[in-house]
């Protein structure tokens, strides 16, 4: 009888299975680990344990995107490392979407300016006696934009020359320090009247409208905590320092203006096509871009009625200083604790700090300075010693009112008395002082709030392929992710790039075309270009087969 067969010999585990799954348990635990230290408070150490766990895939040398697990375990991954940062989600992080307005200079689009005589007259005269650090001019263009302006723009004047008196001081002092003329200041009533959440339909921002590449380039940041441009005090300085080489590279401030506003190759080339490098000269031979061609008018019209309003027919009483105290907040922390301490509503906080886009102080800028109403600085620094700084997210601060036990406060904000009396260094049934700021210890983050973020995970996978002048922040501002999401997903070591190079990015929530929003700058030369040279700007990843995606598990 022949013997029985052999049995199969059993098939030996896959090496790549085997790695992937050791991998998956090792991941894991950091992940745990980390959950663990974001439930506590510790954002720094959670988000320490999350940068672990993603080395951990990425030098694997495992085909992450082939793998459904590992896949499912880097995309929860790179959305916590973000949620460690952002702690504050927890409590409706972002900001409530600010009332931003339309530019000035776009409600001008499309008129005409039509003369009137007597208006005429009266500008050649204001010319000759008005006072200006500009060279004024009186023809047509702007004699006709002063007649538009005393009848259907009056809103504009009115609410520019009304709003001036908040920044004027500072405005002035910058435009002094920098060497150049004083009157430009009101380049910012034309730009926003003086609104530092001016938005442009191109997307350029705050009082002197900065598209995000030009803005970068001088030293504006931008990022998912703040965006200068919409910082007062800095958007002038770069402004200014903007504003400075332009003059000096066309020696003249008319055509340094028209190039603020189109861009310096565009002004170039009009130049160059025409043979006038003179911006009246351009401006009759339609060399310019329509915008351009109204903005320095638009300019002149501004500052002459600004000079002397009441010969124009308007009685406006500026505004107030907008003055603040300034400390440097070297953790992360939220808003409405510091609002409390110091006795004053949140809204005077955010309205003195038009940059922040957050609840929370930006968590990666230790030297972050923070305004804060007038006289307050002493009362914050005493107040803000009593709460650890790795607190300052979830803590908070109650005043104590006429009658309250500690009992009845706990009761009302739903902790206990323990907590309430141990944090405040309190003995027994201590009698509560009317008006004393007592220090709330709250629960710190839960597991839920990373949750949140997961649920917003990208859906698709874009191919972008870098083109010269490409910085990551450029690129992940177009497609809302973060530098470090970036560069996580791509395995890069530094910030460079390398044109030519494809970079796989996760967009969240569903398809987006690659050319949806203006890229920050123009391609056509490395020159920083202005502003509003967004109308011939070309888009990340138009044109160049970016935008092909595929659909993740």
């Amino acid at each position: 009888m022949p013997p029985p067969p052999a049995a199969p010999a059993a098939r030996a585990p896959d090496a790549p299975a085997l790695l992937a799954t050791q991998t998956i348990s090792d991941v894991e635990n950091l992940y745990k680990a980390g959950v663990a230290d974001y439930r506590s408070g510790n954002l720094q150490g959670a988000k320490n344990k999350f940068d672990q766990a993603v080395e951990k895939l990425l030098e694997s040398n495992l085909d992450i995107l082939g793998d459904d697990r590992l896949s499912s375990e880097f995309n929860t991954l790179t959305e916590d490392v973000y949620a460690a940062e952002a702690a504050a989600l927890e409590r409706g992080d972002t900001l409530s979407p600010h009332n931003y307005v339309s530019p000035p200079i776009e409600s001008f689009s499309g008129l005409t300016f039509p003369v009137d005589p007597k208006v005429k007259q009266q500008a050649q005269q204001e010319v000759k006696a008005v006072r200006s650090d500009l060279t004024l001019v009186s023809n047509d263009y702007v004699d006709g934009v002063l007649t538009y302006l005393q009848n259907h723009g009056r809103s504009y004047v009115t609410m520019a020359l009304k709003r001036m008196g908040l920044y004027q001081a500072m405005i002035s002092e910058t435009l002094q320090k920098e060497g150049i003329p004083q009157d430009l200041i009101y380049l910012a009533a034309l730009e926003s009247a003086f609104n530092p959440y001016a938005l442009s339909k191109e997307g350029a921002k705050g009082m002197w409208q900065f598209m995000i590449g030009t803005g970068m380039l001088y030293g504006l940041k931008k990022d998912r905590w703040l965006d200068e441009r919409q910082d007062p005090a800095k958007s002038t300085l770069a402004a200014a320092r903007h504003l400075k080489e332009l003059y000096q590279e066309f020696g003249d401030w008319s055509l340094a203006m028209a190039a603020y506003d189109s861009g310096p190759l565009t002004v170039q080339a009009a130049v160059e096509r025409t043979g006038y490098a003179d911006y009246w000269d351009l401006r009759r031979l339609h060399a310019l871009p329509e915008e351009t061609e109204d903005y320095v008018p638009i300019f002149m019209a501004t500052l002459m009625i600004a000079k002397d309003p009441k010969a124009y027919g308007f009685d406006i009483q500026p505004d107030p200083p907008l003055v603040s105290d300034q400390v440097t907040v070297s953790a992360p922390t939220d808003l409405h604790l510091v609002a409390q301490l110091i006795d004053r509503p949140v809204d005077d906080l955010t309205r003195l700090n038009p940059s922040l886009l957050r609840w929370t102080t930006p968590p990666n800028n230790p030297q972050f300075v923070l305004n804060l109403p007038q006289g307050t600085k002493e009362l914050f620094e005493q107040r803000i010693a009593a709460i650890p700084e790795d607190k300052r997210i979830w803590w908070r601060a109650y005043k104590v009112e006429e009658g309250e036990t500690l009992a009845d406060i706990a009761k009302k904000l739903h902790v206990t008395t323990t907590t309430l009396r141990e944090a405040n260094g309190l003995e027994g049934e201590s009698t509560l002082e009317q008006g004393r700021h007592l220090v709330v210890p709250q629960a710190p983050g839960k597991e839920s709030s990373l949750a949140r973020v997961r649920e917003g995970v990208a859906h698709y996978a874009v191919q972008y392929r870098i083109r010269a002048g490409d910085t990551l922040e450029f690129i992940a501002d177009h497609y809302d992710v973060t530098p470090y999401q970036i560069r996580r997903w791509n395995n890069l070591k530094t910030s460079q790039l390398t044109p030519g190079a494809s970079l796989r990015i996760y967009v969240a929530g569903g398809r987006r075309s690659a050319s949806s929003k203006s890229h920050a700058r123009k391609r056509q030369s490395p020159r920083p270009p202005s502003k509003a040279t967004s109308h011939a700007e070309t888009k990340p990843g138009a044109g160049d087969g970016a935008a092909a995606r595929a659909a993740l598990p």
